[in-house]
C-alpha cells in the first residue's frame, strides 16, 4: 500500500507519453493533481472507470461521482483502501521516426517488383482517450512510455508499407511532397480508430538497390518518346566504329548493307521535340563505295566517283571485291550538269558534279 496520499506524474519529461502510478490500493480523501495537457485515467480489473481532467482532485465519492462504484466494492471503514489504477497520458504533440523496407512496383507499364527502402518523420498526439485505453494501452504489456513508442514505430511502419507499395516508385520519388500528403491521408483513419491524431507526415528519403535503380533508368530511357531512337542511334554508332576499325573490305562491305537498313528503321520512327512537334528532317547520310571509298548519298545506285554499282544492285550473296580509291580528276573544273544527259535524273542538288552519275553509272566526263 502506498504510504502517501498524494498521487502526482514524477520527474515528467518532455517526451513522456504516459505515466502509472506504481501503487494501485489508494485511500479515500487522496489526492491526485493532474498536470496542464494531460488526463489521468482510472481503471479496475482492466476495464475504464472515469478520466480526470488537468487540475487538483480530492478522491472522494462525493467529488468523483463514478468512484462510487469502486467504493461499495471496498469493506471496512472510510479509511479502507480500494484497488484502482491510475494512468496518466499526456495530450501534448509528440515527434516519432519511421523507416521500412518493401517491395513496390517502378512505374507504370514497369510492373515487376523492386526493393523499397524509405525514412521519414511523423508527428501525433493522444485524441480520444477513452479510445486509446481500450484500443492501444490494453494490449500493451505494460504502461510506460516506451511500449507506446515501441507500438507506434511498429503500427505507423505497416501502414506506410501497405499504403506506399500501392504506389509507383518513380512517383514518388519524383515528387516526395505529394507523396507525403497522399499517403498521410490514408493512413490517418486507422490512427483514429485507436485514439491517435497524425498531424503529420513527411517521407525524407525513398531509395532502391542500385541494380533496381539502373533498371529503371534504362527502361524509363528506352520508353520514351525519344528514347528507341537514342537507343537506334547508339546501335549504328557502335557499328560505325566498329566498321572504322576494321580491316579488309569485306567487313566495309558488310556493314554498308547494314548501315543503311539500320537508318531505314530508324526513319520509320519520327522524333519529337519538347512541344511535341516533329524535328526537322536530318540530313540524308553518307554511305562509303565499297571500292574505292568514295562518300555518297544514302540511297544511291553507282558510285558517283568510279561509277561501280552499290552493294544493294548487286545479288545477294554476291562478294564484294575493293580497290584501291580513284586518282583525283584531273586538274580543272568539271562542267556544271543539272541533270544527267544520259538519263535525265536531277542532280543538281550535288556539291559537284560526278565523274560518274549515279543513277545511271554514265560517264559524264
Amino acid at each position: 500500500m502506498g504510504k502517501s496520499n498524494v498521487v502526482f506524474w514524477e520527474n515528467q519529461g518532455p517526451d513522456d507519453i504516459i505515466y502509472a502510478y506504481e501503487h494501485d490500493d489508494l485511500r479515500t480523501l487522496t489526492s491526485v493533481t493532474v498536470p496542464e495537457h494531460a488526463v489521468a485515467i482510472f481503471a479496475r480489473d482492466g476495464q475504464l472507470s472515469g478520466v480526470l481532467e488537468p487540475g487538483r482532485h480530492m478522491v472522494t465519492s462525493a467529488n468523483i461521482p463514478w468512484l462510487t462504484k469502486l467504493y461499495n466494492l471496498a469493506l471496512g471503514y472510510k479509511e479502507t483502501p480500494f484497488k484502482v489504477q491510475i494512468i496518466f497520458v499526456s495530450l501534448k504533440m509528440f515527434n516519432g521516426k519511421w523507416g521500412i523496407r518493401g517491395m513496390i512496383k517502378a512505374a507504370p507499364g514497369y510492373e515487376v517488383p523492386i526493393t523499397l527502402m524509405s525514412n521519414g518523420d511523423f508527428q501525433f498526439r493522444i485524441s480520444d482517450v477513452p479510445v486509446f485505453y481500450t484500443q492501444v494501452l490494453g494490449g500493451l504489456a505494460s504502461y510506460s512510455t516506451g511500449d507506446v513508442n515501441a507500438f507506434m514505430k511498429g503500427f505507423i511502419n505497416e501502414q506506410i508499407t501497405q499504403q506506399l507499395t500501392k504506389q509507383y516508385y518513380m512517383d514518388v520519388y519524383n515528387n516526395l511532397e505529394k507523396a507525403s500528403t497522399t499517403t498521410k491521408v490514408m493512413v490517418e483513419q486507422y490512427f483514429q480508430q485507436r485514439g491517435i491524431e497524425l498531424l503529420s507526415l513527411k517521407i525524407n528519403e525513398v531509395r532502391t538497390t542500385d541494380e533496381d535503380q539502373k533498371k529503371i533508368f534504362e527502361y524509363l530511357q528506352f520508353s520514351s518518346a525519344n528514347g528507341e531512337a537514342f537507343k537506334r542511334y547508339e546501335v549504328m554508332d557502335r557499328m560505325a566504329d566498329a566498321i572504322g576499325a576494321s580491316d579488309g573490305g569485306a567487313a566495309m562491305g558488310t556493314g554498308m548493307l547494314l548501315f543503311p537498313q539500320m537508318y531505314q528503321q530508324l526513319q520509320q520512327q519520327p522524333l519529337y521535340g519538347v512541344q511535341g512537334q516533329p524535328q526537322a528532317a536530318q540530313q540524308a547520310p553518307k554511305v562509303l563505295c565499297p571500292y574505292c571509298g568514295s562518300p555518297n548519298d544514302f540511297p544511291y545506285k553507282f558510285c558517283s566517283n568510279c561509277g561501280k554499282p552499290s552493294p544493294q544492285m548487286q545479288p545477294q550473296g554476291a562478294p564484294v571485291q575493293t580497290q584501291q580509291p580513284a586518282q583525283p580528276a584531273a586538274l580543272g573544273e568539271p562542267p556544271k550538269f543539272n541533270s544527267c544527259p544520259y538519263c535525265g535524273q536531277n542532280i543538281s542538288g550535288l556539291p559537284k558534279t560526278p565523274k560518274f552519275c549515279p543513277y545511271c553509272s554514265e560517264q559524264l566526263y
